[in-house]
C-alpha cells in the first residue's frame, strides 16, 4: 500500500526521470545518448559543474558601477606575491573580505585603508588580469571590480561605495 508521501514523491517526478527509470524502452535510450553527448562537450561540462558548485549564481550588489564580475564568484586566480605563489581562495582563509589589487594601483589601496580594520589588502601579480582590482567578500563573491586600465577617477568612487555599503562608513 503506497502511503501519502510516496504518492506524493511519485507524482513530482520530471518525465525525464520517469523514462531513465524504464530502462531499455527508446525514451530512455535517446534520454541517455543526450546526456552522454552533453558530458564530451566542455562547455557544457563546464556549466553543469557551475551549476553543481553553485558558482553560476550571480547576486545583486549595491550601488550604479557594475563590473561583469560583480556579483559573480571571483575567479580563484594563481597570484604572484612578494611572499610567493599564493590564490584568492588561500587569501580567503582568514573569512575576512580582501582588496585584491592586481595592477599595483596604490590609490586603490589608499581608499582601503579607512576600513583596514575590517579587511585585509594584497597586492598581487596573475597571468590573466580579469580587472585592475578586485573587492572580494568573504564569502567569495565579488563586491566590486576596477576595470583593465579603468580611471583613477571612474574607480574610486564606486570602490568607496562599495568599501560603505558592505562595511559602514569609515
Amino acid at each position: 500500500m503506497a502511503t501519502a508521501s510516496t504518492r506524493c514523491s511519485a507524482n513530482t517526478h520530471t518525465r525525464a526521470q520517469v523514462a531513465l527509470r524504464r530502462g531499455h524502452d527508446a525514451a530512455a535510450e535517446a534520454l541517455r545518448d543526450v546526456f552522454a553527448e552533453l558530458l564530451t562537450d566542455e562547455q557544457s561540462l563546464r556549466r553543469m559543474g557551475a551549476l553543481v558548485a553553485g558558482t553560476d549564481i550571480r547576486f545583486p550588489m549595491p550601488g550604479s558601477h557594475h563590473h561583469p564580475l560583480t556579483g559573480t564568484f571571483a575567479p580563484d586566480l594563481a597570484l604572484h606575491t612578494d611572499h610567493g605563489v599564493t590564490s584568492v581562495a588561500d587569501l580567503l582563509h582568514t573569512a575576512r573580505p580582501v582588496l585584491l589589487d592586481l595592477a599595483d594601483r596604490p590609490e586603490l589601496r589608499q581608499i582601503a585603508r579607512d576600513w583596514r580594520h575590517l579587511l585585509d589588502v594584497h597586492t598581487a601579480k596573475t597571468d590573466d588580469r580579469p580587472a585592475d582590482a578586485l573587492l572580494i567578500r568573504p564569502d567569495g563573491h565579488v563586491a566590486w571590480a576596477a576595470g583593465l586600465d579603468e580611471s583613477t577617477d571612474s574607480a574610486m568612487p564606486p570602490l568607496r561605495e562599495a568599501l560603505s555599503a558592505w562595511f559602514g562608513t569609515p
